[in-house]
């Protein structure tokens, strides 16, 4: 016998606005189940829902209306991704087969090797904090750029890792150890280190993307895959470089997408969680097991005082400044060996190009800079 009261109707009875449809948004949109679930948490948290808009203080009144600007989903990624893949191996393949590493002058030589190679932890890192991310975002649209910036970065750590082995370690694996004791001992990664460790525990899913995308990564990944792509031609390497063309196509995109998140969550003017659920019809289902004994009423969680600005302002306010200290130590790998490169140069630069104009846009304006 059907219970009535428990029949599964269309609760948003008006879909989603196809008035901009198109490939993207219809593999994309409401690709996350809405409600009442196929599945539910068991193990961690069981007085929220497996998708649950409290796992972050930001309030949006529909997660999904977030836009990739790429319109990234599998297919065309996968694609953009091949030919990616395909730019490194050739420039590996052809600098082995000419030799190019052993023309490679010192000290850029020793020093590209103790600098670079150990980033492939740090990359790894963001990789796996990413997968928080994945699991609590709210709307496949942001989960899916989540899912494929962790697939970036994930490359980033194997494309630095076969360079590794394939040049600096002669074919061998002999360049990979003393990476990690580098990554774990050397004074000029501790901070580094320190903070992926702080990353990695962050609970809040949104606030992992600020702390990622909208400050060390822009302050790191000018700096290695950028800025000092003149300073390695100096000395010979035309392999650097090259991986960090491919590397620098990849972080355009992971930036461009969650600058758009931001301005898409400050500028939403919801101030509780419980309207997005309403929103969805949870104020006529007559029994949710969101509201049983085991899930806690959306409508008695506390709902943080601040505006979504105000939030990410205070979050960056923090991340932001441990970010940049978490830099300059690297300014000590590069006197070790003697490269004339000022680090603080290039948070200098990164600082006043890319984030400023940023912080302005969004009008973050109590982000001390």
């Amino acid at each position: 016998m059907v219970d009535s009261k428990r029949s599964l109707t269309p609760i948003r009875r008006q879909p989603w606005d196809w008035q901009t449809r198109n490939e993207y948004e219809e593999v994309t949109v409401r690709e996350q189940p809405y409600l009442h679930g196929h599945y539910r948490n068991k193990y961690y948290k069981s007085d929220h829902d497996i998708y649950d808009p409290r796992y972050t203080a930001l309030r949006s009144s529909n997660w999904d209306a977030f836009r990739d600007p790429k319109k990234y989903w599998y297919t065309p990624y996968v694609h953009s991704r091949k030919k990616l893949a395909d730019s490194v191996t050739e420039v590996f393949d052809r600098a082995r087969r000419l030799g190019i590493y052993y023309t490679i002058r010192e000290p850029w030589k020793s020093f590209s090797a103790q600098l670079y190679i150990p980033l492939r932890h740090y990359e790894y890192a963001g990789a796996l904090q990413l997968q928080h991310v994945i699991r609590y975002a709210m709307g496949c649209p942001i989960e899916q750029c989540a899912t494929y910036t962790a697939f970036d970065k994930q490359g980033r750590s194997q494309w630095l890792t076969e360079w590794g082995i394939t040049f600096p370690g002669n074919e061998t694996d002999t360049a990979l150890q003393p990476s990690k004791q580098m990554w774990m001992e050397h004074e000029s990664f501790r901070k580094l280190r320190e903070y992926m460790e702080k990353l990695l525990v962050i609970e809040d899913w949104a606030e992992v993307i600020v702390a990622s995308h909208l400050t060390i990564e822009p302050l790191l990944g000018r700096l290695v895959y950028g800025n000092l792509n003149s300073t390695a031609l100096q000395y010979g390497d035309v392999i650097i470089p090259q991986l960090s063309l491919v590397c620098q196509d990849e972080l355009m995109w992971e930036e461009q997408w969650t600058q758009k998140f931001i301005e898409f969550i400050v500028n939403d003017p919801v101030t509780n969680r419980w309207e997005y659920l309403q929103s969805l019809g949870y104020a006529d289902w007559p029994g949710d097991y969101r509201w049983g004994n085991t899930l806690s009423d959306p409508r008695q969680t506390p709902e943080d005082p601040r505006s979504n600005r105000e939030i990410v302002s205070e979050w960056m306010n923090q991340w932001l400044a441990t970010a940049i200290a978490a830099i300059q130590p690297l300014q000590m790998l590069f006197d070790e060996h003697g490269i004339q490169y000022e680090v603080q140069d290039s948070i200098d630069s990164v600082i006043e190009e890319t984030l400023i104009p940023f912080i302005k846009k969004m009008n973050l304006e109590n982000v001390q800079v």
